[in-house]
């Protein structure tokens, strides 16, 4: 305040600054999160999870609407729309993992104009133009919660950020059959165009948001929604654990990281293991079709197009419930590998059975079900190589970038973004649907493989990575602050 001459007291008024701060504190040193948060570290990783991780899932859960809306609107009336008797749908994944392999508003875009698709052609180029656009997605916050979470946090939010793609595929499956009941028509559209233009809005009005939301690392974020004190509290509570996070680096820099990258056999055995991964998780991908091909005694349909768009949501409760089950287990008990030997053998017995194809389809129904148990081991190897990786962030992102590049690339010729590209060519092909025999056989073969990856790469990491992390790791900062502190 201050004092004219006649005594007169005049409020200052606080700065645009200060008024961010004091709004910020009477929204975060609430008495009623104070109850909540142990010390100001706790409150730091409740914003996180808040923001971050929250902005996170609901961006891969929309992502993955958009990726996956092309089959659920298949078996909605787009293959009797656009004459698509033939292996259009594999084609669509081709095109869109070409584009991925080779950016989230404009991605939308892309997407809700399938709507107004005539032919296959138009969706080969709608396709391409969204991998493109979606390419650095996933990898980019996958890197960032690397930056943000502990080895005692990661793999259980990495895995809540995996199942945002299956809780798309759920959510995907409800929201096409509800538009298919009350909006086929509506408009002069059928019901699966209006999954397009619902789904590519819902992208994009979240993509805008995530201007406000998206922090950088630690070391050089600006979000507005924490204070100098808890950007400093993120990155000591990092390096606690030895690990450091991303800094703005000159070009000469990582290219000297991307070397040595490069000369890593860890590097090379961690990439081989996760195609491995990739891939064989294809297996349930035409669960959809398979539902659709049943017949019954007479020869008719077994299942109605809204029954087929419901059945896969217990598969997809399935894998949510175990992805988060299995990495809260890997993070608290640090069982990484022991989880991925796990879900790995996991879908070597069902996909045995699957080649097998047995005459009861309760049974062949029972183990597709299983699959979708089996996708947790992924993000508990991502969670293993980013502690191996801790001290080296930049190594980390290219690392991740890499392996998707690479999952494309290797579609080209099977299945992963690269191989997404290729792979459902040769061996995913809907013409055999309902039944993939050699799909199966093929899944069953990459699991056995990555078997032997893992164990190989659980040795090199005991022989030259141990000695790297044996220094002792404390279970996390704890600060005095008083959490109702000033910012």
């Amino acid at each position: 305040m201050a004092t004219t001459k006649n005594s007169v007291v005049i409020e200052q008024r606080p700065s645009n600054d200060e008024s961010h701060q004091i709004a910020r504190s009477r929204v975060w040193d609430s008495p009623i999160l104070s109850k909540l948060c142990r010390d100001r570290e706790h409150l730091v990783v409740l914003k996180i999870d808040f923001l971050l991780l929250t902005w996170a899932f609901v961006s891969g859960l929309t992502k993955d609407m958009d990726q996956s809306a092309t089959t659920q609107a298949y078996v909605s009336g787009m293959k009797e729309s656009l004459n698509l008797y033939g292996n259009e749908l594999v084609e669509f994944t081709t095109f869109f993992s070409i584009g991925y392999a080779i950016a989230i508003v404009p991605h939308a875009n892309a997407h809700c104009s399938t709507f107004a698709a005539k032919n296959a052609r138009t969706v080969y180029a709608l396709r391409f133009f969204l991998g493109v656009f979606e390419s650095t997605s996933w990898p980019g916050l996958a890197s960032l919660l690397f930056n943000w979470y502990t080895p005692q946090e990661l793999g259980t939010r990495l895995a809540i950020f995996g199942v945002s793609g299956t809780a798309g595929n759920m959510f995907l499956g409800i929201l096409q059959a509800a538009l298919y009941k009350n909006l086929d028509g509506a408009a002069g559209l059928q019901g699966w165009q209006w999954l397009f233009i619902v789904t590519g809005c819902m992208t994009m009005a979240w993509g805008m948001l995530g201007l406000f939301i998206i922090p950088d690392s630690p070391s050089i974020t600006r979000a507005l929604w924490l204070t100098k004190r808890e950007r400093r509290i993120a990155v000591d509570r990092m390096a606690s654990y030895g690990i450091k996070t991303n800094e703005l680096v000159n070009r000469q820099v990582v290219m000297e990281k991307i070397r040595a990258l490069l000369k890593t056999p860890l590097s090379w055995l961690y990439i081989a293991a996760y195609l491995q991964y990739a891939w064989s998780q294809r297996c349930n991908s035409y669960f959809l079709l398979y539902l659709k091909g049943l017949k019954n005694d007479n020869g008719e349909q077994l299942y109605s197009t809204y029954t087929v768009n419901l059945i896969p949501l217990g598969g997809y409760a399935i894998s949510i419930v175990t992805n988060v089950g299995l990495n809260y287990l890997s993070d608290k008990k640090q069982w990484r590998w022991q989880v991925a030997v796990f879900a790995a053998l996991l879908q070597v017995l069902c996909c045995s059975v699957l080649s097998a194809w047995p005459d009861s389809t309760p049974t062949v129904m029972a183990f597709y079900f299983m699959t979708f148990a089996t996708s947790g081991w992924g993000y508990a190897l991502l969670a293993w190589i980013g502690e191996i990786l801790r001290k080296e962030p930049e190594i980390r992102s290219i690392l991740v970038a890499l392996t998707v590049t690479l999952v494309c690339f290797a579609n080209f010729n099977f299945k992963t973004d690269v191989g997404h590209a290729t792979i459902p060519l040769r061996i995913w092909r809907t013409s055999d649907s309902p039944r993939h025999k050699e799909i199966l056989e093929n899944v069953n073969a990459f699991q056995n493989f990555e078997y032997n990856l893992i164990s190989i790469f659980s040795l090199i990491y005991c022989k030259y990575v141990i000695s790297v992390l044996a220094q002792p790791v404390r279970p996390g900062l704890h600060f005095d602050e008083n959490i109702n502190g000033h910012p």
